[in-house]
């Protein structure tokens, strides 16, 4: 049931408890969806379109939730059980990689000094705490400055990324020739054959996070590390209202962690969190492990 409160109007809470049961159903039911087809933005676009999905949570498996608000006619809702935050419904994969067209490489790769640098920052950081060298994949690359990082300061460097144009940026703009374009679970890598994998602030796209972490548990090596950034939803800086918080980004971040629900997420794989490292920032940077 919908939790109704004076910021959550009851035509709100209708909408989004009909949309879930219009999910639920036979879609072949065309006098249903005719009576309510104008009834709301959130339910017309699902009955013209076809492309909204509801999921049970990725954390717990669990199917309730609390409704938080809605931004941009997509609904924000907090588990019931584990208190993951996320958008459900939300729009299909084939919609949300709509987001990332060649716009949203190219802007990131107009900062490419700035990027390089942090990128430095962030492999020499793992260095020091870890020792680790070898080989280095960089989830989510973009245009490859990670993966340029890690080059230069000596592991054997992989990206990849669902979006062409930064891949091919990385390629010819800064040399690399180890980028593939698509999702991580299709690149057929050998099992543990990275001694570090990172995701810096990809974690929160990805769709199906289960499929990620199993993967990611595969080709980890033994004694390797996971290096991640995410918006932390725990952090004592995070906006209030939520709602006004600037990582609250519909068709884009698709959930929001604490430390407790992303440990969970991969203690349900065989890895947890070995380290977490504080900043200023509403961002959880943590590594990850295999549970030995």
């Amino acid at each position: 049931m919908c939790n109704i409160s004076p910021k959550k109007p009851w035509t709100y809470c209708l909408n989004v408890m009909v949309l879930r049961l219009l999910n639920s159903i036979n879609t072949k039911n065309p006098g249903l969806f005719f009576f309510l087809k104008d009834y709301n933005p959130i339910i017309n676009n699902s009955i013209k379109n076809n492309k909204w999905e509801t999921i049970a949570c990725p954390v717990c498996d669990n199917d309730s939730f609390s409704d938080l608000f809605v931004k941009r006619e997509e609904p924000f809702v907090r588990c019931n059980n584990c208190s993951l935050v996320l958008i459900n419904p939300r729009p299909e994969y084939e919609e949300i990689k709509k987001t990332y067209d060649n716009d949203y490489s190219r802007d990131y790769a107009k900062k490419d000094k700035t990027k390089l640098k942090r990128s430095l920052k962030r492999v020499n950081l793992v260095k020091r705490n870890f020792g680790s060298e070898g080989r280095w994949l960089d989830v989510g690359c973009s245009a490859g400055f990670v993966v340029k990082a890690a080059s230069q300061c000596g592991f054997n460097a992989y990206g990849v990324d669902v979006e062409p144009w930064g891949i091919n940026y990385g390629n010819t703009e800064l040399g690399l020739n180890n980028l593939s374009v698509g999702l991580l679970e299709n690149q057929a890598y050998p099992n543990e054959f990275f001694n570090v994998i990172s995701l810096y602030d990809v974690i929160e796209h990805v769709p199906d996070l289960n499929t990620l972490a199993k993967e990611l548990k595969r080709i980890l090596a033994p004694n390797g590390v996971i290096d991640i950034v995410t918006p932390d939803i725990g952090h004592f800086r995070v906006t209030k209202p939520l709602s006004d918080w600037k990582e609250i980004k519909p068709s884009e971040h698709l959930y929001y962690f604490d430390k407790t629900t992303l440990n969970k997420l991969f203690s349900n794989h065989g890895l947890f969190i070995t380290k977490k490292r504080f900043g200023l920032k509403a961002s959880m940077k943590v590594c990850i492990q295999h549970i030995i």
